[in-house]
């Protein structure tokens, strides 16, 4: 079976050429020496073959750089650790360490996989994050270049989310902000109807949201704000006057448009189910973090199986939100 994929990929890399397509046309073929095209459907599997050393030999190496987890539980007063050195999804990759010695080391251990591999690094893409950090003139290197350091106030995106120094929460509420501001200046100048822009709500904007939020708490005033700046648009779509009460846009029988109050209580429902199931990073995560929310909690019992009320502030702790 490995060699008739062995013989598969080397008869498609072997001799390869490709063209590009231009607006005058396709350009002369040219012939490729290495990389990988990624938007081929087997490129995942041949990145993962490809990297699976650097993510093998930073593994072996977590318990001297990686980042660590400690929880303790109340039920058997016994320890848990999680360590954690480095994620990746293609091309993109994450090196987390403790402190900036402990990262660095890890980003030696990608500059000699980077260099044996004939690898250059976008330094313009590359950002180290510092969080919690005392010392002002910290810096990090990969392949012989200076990383350039987050400033406070700035975010970062990494895949689909926004980190910062302050953190994961900040950044992400203020993105989701900025899309539903946008939404509405969007629709605002459409000439749609009532029924097509509570549609478009639905179908578009919750899901944005949900996806920007999943890892964040909104707080009930800003849901509350949003749902104003919704029903102020389709008040004005439907003719509705403006003291028209916004409880009733969202009842079920005139629009069926949900509350962000109410999604978010969906989408973090589903969330807990998917982390529960979880048997990689997202379950062990979710298992430290519910334990220390018992702890906090002064709770005797795990709260899916006694679910009791949460006296943690949800603005202070994701999970203590999600619940």
């Amino acid at each position: 079976m490995y060699d008739k994929f062995i013989r598969f990929f080397g008869s498609i890399y072997n001799d390869w050429v490709n063209r590009v397509i231009t607006d005058f046309g396709l350009t002369n073929g040219y012939q490729v020496h290495n990389g990988l095209d990624q938007g081929e459907v087997f490129s995942p599997l041949l990145w993962r073959i490809f990297y699976d050393p650097l993510l093998c030999e930073v593994k072996r190496q977590e318990s001297v750089c990686g980042y660590r987890l400690d929880s303790r539980f109340v039920a058997n007063t016994g320890r848990a650790e999680f360590r954690a050195g480095l994620t990746s999804f293609l091309a993109v990759g994450a090196f987390i360490g403790s402190s900036q010695a402990a990262t660095q080391h890890i980003l030696n251990v990608a500059s000699d996989f980077f260099q044996v591999n004939d690898i250059s690094i976008n330094n313009d893409k590359t950002v180290a994050i510092s969080i919690n950090c005392k010392v002002s003139n910290s810096y990090l290197l990969i392949s012989g270049l200076l990383i350039l350091i987050a400033k406070r106030g700035e975010s970062h995106r990494y895949l689909g989310i926004f980190l910062s120094i302050e953190g994961l929460s900040k950044p992400s509420l203020a993105k989701a902000h900025l899309d539903v501001q946008f939404f509405i200046n969007i629709v605002l100048r459409k000439a749609i109807s009532d029924k097509q822009f509570s549609y478009l709500v639905s179908a578009v904007l919750h899901p944005i949201i949900a996806y920007r939020t999943q890892f964040s708490f909104v707080s009930i005033s800003v849901c509350a704000k949003w749902d104003t700046m919704i029903c102020k648009v389709l008040k004005s779509k439907s003719g509705l006057p403006f003291d028209f009460p916004n409880d009733a846009v969202y009842h079920p029988s005139l629009y069926r448009l949900k509350s962000f109050e109410q999604v978010q209580a969906e989408s973090k429902s589903a969330a807990i189910v998917c982390f529960t199931n979880s048997v990689g990073i997202l379950g062990c995560l979710f298992a430290h973090r519910s334990h220390d929310l018992q702890v906090l909690s002064w709770r005797p019992r795990h709260f899916l199986l006694f679910p009791f009320r949460i006296s943690v502030s949800p603005l202070n702790n994701f999970l203590a939100g999600v619940v």
